[in-house]
This record gives structure tokens, C-alpha cells and sequence, in this order.
């Protein structure tokens, strides 16, 4: 069974300027604690480590991007199993803000949607994967497609009244509806076969 547009476009990361300027990064040895503490590490967190696991990935730079990355997963598990029934749906949105208060971007309205759109782009990124797949059928590929317009609309929202982007407004809003009239377009592919499948 399959879907239309299979090809989903790669789109940048947010840009840096999103981050807090004021925090220096964690450093890989920071990292590593805290995955340690997590219990996601077992080396023995030695500059000498380090640094063969830095030359063995392509640079220092790569490596700490991979410890981060590994600790986010770590991190998001624990948050997942956090989210019990018990949880209230005002005490979960409270537990969320968390990390928009610890990222520092509640306060700005633009970084708080490149924040969202970079969020969005790492649920794209897997999805993208999946619809490579030509036997996946038309959801994954809907899955995707509406991630992609997902995350363009929100750079068109952070972008706001910025004259400098307005040039380049256009192309991304054709983008996102482009992929966005995709997504429908796949999944109504599976409601008509389920609904002569209903018929038969």
C-alpha cells in the first residue's frame, strides 16, 4: 500500500541564536555525570577517555552532541514514565514548562517557537526515515508530511515581523501547504480503501 510524496525535504536546524547565550555548554565531563548518575554510563569519565571516544566520532565537538543527545534520551524516558495516571493535566502542562523555564526561552515568544520548531524537526527526523520506505503505506508518509509543515509554520511564526525574512515568507508557506495538502492527500488514500474495504 502506498502513499504519495514519499519523499520528505530536509530543513536546517534552528539556528543557535535560539539558545541562552549567557549558559557556556556542558562540558563532555558534565555530561557523562549526569548520564552516570542516570545509570547510562560506565566508563570512567577521564579526560583521556574522552578524548579517544572524540577522535574514534570525528572531533569533540561530534562526541559532545552524542553525549547530549544520549542524555536527552535519558532523560525523556524518565519523563515518560513520570506521566502516570495520576498526573493531573494541569500538573503534567506544569511538569512541561519545566523545560521551557530550564531552555530560558518561556520570556521570548520567537525563541520559544525555534525552540518548538527544533522539537518538531527531531519527531521529522525519524518520521522522514519510515516514509523513505515505499511499503510503508500512506500514514507514516501523512505522519511526515505534516511534521515538515509543522515545523516550517512555526519558523514562519518566529520569523514574525522580521523585514529581513519577509523575502522568503512566500516559499515557506507554499512549502508548509505543499506538505501539508500531501499529508491529507495520503490519508485519505486509507479512508477510501477503508471504506470500500467497509462496502465489500
Amino acid at each position: 500500500m502506498l502513499g504519495v510524496g514519499g519523499r520528505v525535504s530536509m530543513v536546517p536546524a534552528m539556528s543557535s541564536s535560539s539558545s541562552r547565550p549567557d549558559d557556556p555548554p556542558a562540558t563532555v565531563e558534565q555530561l557523562a555525570a549526569a548520564m552516570a548518575a542516570l545509570g547510562l554510563y560506565t566508563g570512567h569519565n577521564t579526560p583521556e577517555e574522552h578524548a579517544e571516544e572524540a577522535e574514534r566520532l570525528g572531533g569533540r565537538d561530534v562526541y559532545r552532541l552524542r553525549l547530549a543527545n544520549a542524555l536527552l534520551g535519558g532523560v525523556q524516558i524518565e519523563a515518560l514514565l513520570g506521566e502516570t495516571r495520576s498526573v493531573t493535566d494541569e500538573q503534567r502542562a506544569a511538569a512541561h514548562r519545566e523545560q521551557l523555564l530550564i531552555a530560558g526561552v518561556v520570556e521570548d515568544p520567537a525563541k520559544l517557537l525555534e525552540f518548538l520548531r527544533w522539537q518538531t524537526l527531531r519527531v521529522a527526523g525519524p518520521l522522514r526515515e519510515i516514509a523513505q520506505n515505499d511499503q510503508v503505506g500512506p500514514i507514516p508518509l501523512a505522519a511526515a508530511h505534516t511534521a515538515e509543515g509543522l515545523q516550517r509554520l512555526l519558523g514562519v511564526c518566529a520569523a514574525g515581523q522580521d523585514l529581513t525574512t519577509i523575502d522568503a515568507l512566500p516559499g515557506e508557506l507554499d512549502a508548509a501547504r505543499e506538505a501539508l495538502t500531501t499529508a491529507i492527500t495520503n490519508i485519505d488514500i486509507l479512508r477510501n480503501l477503508v471504506a470500500t474495504v467497509s462496502r465489500l
